[in-house]
């Protein structure tokens, strides 16, 4: 009975220290996103990059870009909203919360319509 006790809570001792090592959005590469700007690339990559962002921005910006993977290289935090992607058009439409000082990808291709800075009010950028 002893045994099964600390087996039991080996298991999530375990999960935890999956979750620990495993890479954060922030841990993402800024490629060659300029200081002080917000990139988004068209394509995918991991590291540093030769490709060129589809959006280069220094302030708020609103349109239409293929995205895969953006950073947010400013000191600011910054709400971007984006939609799906789809054959026929446009789909669904979110806004998301990022971080200065990082980035991460889309698992699936999407467009982005709208990069405005966020008012701060004192909760966290998700």
């Amino acid at each position: 009975m002893r045994f099964r006790s600390i087996a039991l809570a080996a298991v999530p001792a375990a999960f935890l220290g999956v979750m620990v090592s495993a890479p954060s959005a922030s841990a993402w590469s800024p490629g060659n996103c300029p200081q002080d700007t917000f990139c988004v690339w068209a394509d995918y990559w991991y590291g540093d990059t030769d490709t060129p962002p589809s959006l280069e921005t220094e302030g708020e910006w609103s349109g239409s870009v293929p995205g895969h993977i953006f950073y947010n290289y400013t000191d600011r935090d910054v709400t971007m909203t984006y939609s799906v992607a789809q054959d026929e058009g446009q789909g669904p439409t979110y806004t998301t919360c990022v971080n200065k000082g990082s980035g991460s990808y889309f698992t699936v291709p999407m467009s982005v319509t709208d990069v405005s800075w966020r008012e701060d009010d004192g909760s966290p950028c998700w």
